[in-house]
């Protein structure tokens, strides 16, 4: 499974369970996750929850880059893949 599948994972998992949790996670993400997984997310990452009710389906495109746009990563990145960092989305952890 993928870094951020994994993740994602967890926080939906830990979200099912407690719902203090949950209503933490919708109002204010960075504070929980940089919390629950001892990281720093960069200001420039931008985070949003948002819960499906019965009459709600989201569907989450990832990204498309513009033409000529790479998407390679760098050294710091491949690092963090190749060694199973789960969290490399450019966090550091505290």
């Amino acid at each position: 499974m993928e870094p951020r599948k994994q993740l994602e994972q967890a926080l939906i998992e830990k979200a099912m369970k407690d719902e203090s949790f949950r209503k933490q996670l919708i109002e204010d993400p960075r504070s929980v996750i940089q919390e629950e997984f001892k990281m720093k997310i960069p200001d420039s990452l931008n985070l949003i929850v948002l819960e499906e009710d019965q009459k709600t389906f989201y569907l989450i495109l990832p990204s498309n880059p513009s033409p000529g746009e790479e998407m390679e990563l760098t050294e710091a990145e491949l690092e963090g893949v190749s060694g199973g960092n789960m969290y490399s989305i450019g966090c550091e952890y505290t």
